[in-house]
């Protein structure tokens, strides 16, 4: 876990940040709480947190002086400062000063989490934090909800849908996230859509029950299961309008939300999914944040039913065996079948859904796209252009067959093959200070969340604790062999700061380097 500590001198607003954040669902523990910012010096000594969040006005030593003795104790601590909007930009100085971020109250709960798992390498170890039974049980609950959006393996016999929900009134959600085209890198959004699936779960308070999964393009569906037609007409949608926002404003980049038509029975579940779809084609078009709700569409009747479970499954298939010939077939016959040339408002949503299900096969095989399709590969330069279909589904041909032939020349990358290299590169770069998980995995071409798994399942542990298991058992080693002084020997090992290398030494053997050294003398 990540450790925490609260410092404000309001007792009240010290119990408001420990109980209204469920702190442990996002890899985080408040280790101590202080009053004041003397208190807080004597505590820090004690719990080492990770992470200080302090007020800036309090008595005896303000959060301003708490962080800078902090800092010049610890410069790789990371702290956050809390303020009321007349403290401002006295907070925006320091943290020009060093001081990792600021929020400025009042504030959403939801902004703070995002602001302290931007902080460093937090949002790996969270992710590396967690329990892999529950990535087992979220990949079961999804398969069962798969059959009701998707009308798997069911054909017309509702009787095999799996006992899910209680009550009969619906409405489906659905947050599109591209991966492509965005000032943040991909690799960064897969992270964060995981944290924004958290972080619906813990926001959505609803009449009911609900569901929240991923669609086979990765997208984030939720089922709003409500108890009575009365609370399923007034809900508001304000959780989903805080996703935009905070998505936008605190990590920075766009999503679009596509809400459904009222539904009144789980077998009708696959058609308000599609609805939620064809609200989200306006998204691919107008490339914002918005949030796009079925019910005020100008419409017809029809759904353009695309997202055919066969259809997902035989791609898939051919891809895992990279038979691009049959992927090329498949897609031709598919968009003949539904004429999407007839179809030009929803064009571009057809084209982009297939391109998704070849990023989510990709990340799924732990591959970068950029490796894949290239750095320049941007998708909606072609797709929005006023060119025929034809080139465009060529287009999109041509990224599949990038694919398969890719995934052919990598076809001997086993998962323990990628774990044993990165073995080898990080006891070759651990004496490098900045040494992330990110060099790991642009040296051997996989994705960081891929490269994470194959790690953990291979060797019992983090990618991030082997390097602190490297640094310390060498440091261990030079200390007891070499007549060197502690600031050369933790230099050595990857840390510029003697002080603090010394603290990580203690974290991780229970006693400090100098006891080493003083032993040694007698």
């Amino acid at each position: 876990m990540i450790k925490v500590m609260i410092v404000d001198d309001m007792p009240i607003y010290r119990e408001y940040l420990r109980e209204f954040i469920d702190w442990n669902a996002y890899g985080l523990d408040v280790c101590c709480e202080a009053k004041d910012g003397r208190e807080a010096l004597e505590l820090y000594e004690i719990y080492q947190p990770d992470i200080v969040l302090t007020d800036i006005v309090m008595p005896y030593l303000d959060g301003l002086e708490l962080s800078e003795e902090l800092l010049n104790e610890n410069p790789d601590l990371s702290i956050i400062l809390i303020t009321g909007n007349s403290e401002f930009e006295y907070a925006r100085k320091a943290v020009k000063l060093g001081i990792c971020d600021y929020i400025v109250k009042p504030f959403e709960k939801e902004e703070l989490i995002i602001a302290l798992l931007k902080l460093q390498d937090n949002i790996n170890r969270v992710l590396e934090l967690r329990n892999e039974q529950d990535q087992i049980d979220e990949e079961d609950t999804e398969q069962q909800l798969w059959q009701y959006i998707y009308k798997k393996n069911i054909k017309n016999n509702i009787s095999q849908l799996p006992k899910i929900f209680k009550y009969s009134y619906f409405l489906v959600v659905t947050i599109h996230i591209e991966l492509i085209d965005n000032n943040v890198k991909s690799e960064e959004i897969l992270k964060w859509k995981q944290v924004l699936y958290t972080m619906l779960n813990n926001m959505i308070q609803i009449n009911g029950t609900k569901e929240i999964f991923r669609d086979y393009e990765g997208n984030i569906v939720t089922i709003l299961n409500f108890s009575d037609k009365e609370s399923m007409e007034e809900y508001q949608y304000y959780e989903f309008e805080d996703i935009c926002k905070l998505t936008k404003q605190r990590i920075g980049f766009d999503v679009s939300i596509g809400i459904s038509d009222y539904c009144y029975s789980s077998e009708h579940l696959s058609d308000a999914y599609y609805e939620t779809i064809k609200a989200l084609s306006d998204s691919y078009v107008e490339h914002n944040t918005k949030i796009f709700d079925y019910k005020k569409m100008v419409t017809s009747d029809d759904i353009l039913e695309f997202y055919s479970w066969d259809l997902i499954e035989d791609i898939n298939n051919c891809l895992e065996v990279s038979n691009y010939e049959r992927i090329e077939i498949l897609i031709h016959q598919e968009l003949d079948r539904i004429k999407e040339y007839e179809n030009t408002e929803y064009a571009v949503m057809i084209y982009m859904s297939l391109l998704s299900i070849l990023f989510s096969f990709l990340v799924k095989k732990g591959r970068n796209i950029d490796d894949v399709l290239g750095k320049e590969f941007h998708p909606s330069t072609v797709i929005n252009k006023n060119v025929s279909y034809k080139i465009k589904r060529n287009y999109i041909c041509e990224c599949y067959k990038k694919a398969t032939t890719y995934q052919q020349k990598h076809i001997d990358t086993k998962s323990r093959k990628i774990a044993e290299n990165a073995r080898i590169y990080i006891e070759k770069h651990y004496v490098n200070p900045d040494l992330s998980i990110a060099d790991i995995s642009r040296e051997l071409l996989v994705n960081q969340t891929y490269l994470r798994r194959m790690f953990k399942d291979e060797f019992s542990m983090t990618i991030s604790d082997f390097i602190t298991k490297c640094r310390m058992e060498k440091a261990k080693e030079r200390i007891e062999n070499e007549n060197c002084k502690l600031s050369y020997i933790a230099y050595q090992v990857g840390y510029n700061d003697a002080s603090y290398f010394s603290k990580c030494f203690k974290k991780y053997y229970g006693y400090l380097p100098s006891e080493i050294i003083k032993k040694n003398k007698f």
